[in-house]
C-alpha cells in the first residue's frame, strides 16, 4: 500500500465505523482530487491536498471524547496539529507535506483568509458535500457563492443548486 492509501484507511479505522464522518471523508477525498486535478495542482500539490481532505475532520471525535461533546472549530484547531503530525508521520510522510497540511486543515472552514490553490479546492470540495449531505435551500448554498473560484466547483454549485 502507498503512503496516501494506508493514510486513508488508518484514518477510517480511526473513525470506527461511523457512518457519516466515514462516508464525508471518502466524498471530500474524491472531490478535492478532482477540483485539485481541474485547477492544475503539481503532483506534490495534489498529494498534500488529498492528505488533507483525508484528515480535514479528523479532530472531531477525539474533542468530542476530549471535551465532554464540544466538537467546536476552536477545539478542533488545538487538536489538529498532533493529529495531523501523528497521522502522516505514521505513513512516512515528509515533514514539509505535514506543515502545509496542518495549516490546510486547520484553516478549511475559515473563509476570511486568502486561499491558497490547494486551500481553495479543499474548502470548496468540503462545502459542496456539506450542502449534499443537509437540507439546505436555495438562498443558504447562494450564500456561499462568493467562496468558489474553481470552474469545477462553481458548476457543482449551480448543480445542485438547480436540483432545489
Amino acid at each position: 500500500m502507498d503512503r496516501e492509501t494506508k493514510l486513508l484507511f488508518n484514518a477510517l479505522m480511526y473513525e470506527d465505523g461511523h457512518k457519516r464522518r466515514t462516508q464525508h471523508i471518502l466524498k471530500v477525498y474524491a472531490l478535492s482530487k478532482v477540483i485539485g486535478e481541474n485547477i492544475g495542482l503539481t503532483e506534490r500539490e495534489l498529494d498534500i491536498l488529498k492528505a488533507s481532505a483525508i484528515l480535514h475532520d479528523i479532530a472531531i471525535k477525539y474533542c468530542k471524547e476530549k471535551y465532554n461533546g464540544d466538537c467546536s472549530q476552536e477545539n478542533q484547531i488545538k487538536e489538529v496539529p498532533k493529529m495531523v503530525r501523528e497521522f502522516m508521520e505514521s505513513v512516512g510522510y515528509p515533514n514539509d507535506y505535514i506543515e502545509e497540511a496542518i495549516y490546510l486543515v486547520k484553516n478549511h472552514h475559515c473563509y476570511t483568509i486568502e486561499f491558497s490553490p490547494m486551500l481553495q479546492a479543499l474548502i470548496e470540495a468540503d462545502l459542496i458535500i456539506n450542502f449534499y449531505e443537509s437540507s439546505k435551500d436555495k438562498e443558504s448554498i447562494e450564500s456561499y457563492s462568493n467562496l468558489f473560484k474553481s470552474d469545477a466547483g462553481k458548476s457543482m454549485l449551480e448543480n445542485i443548486k438547480n436540483t432545489l
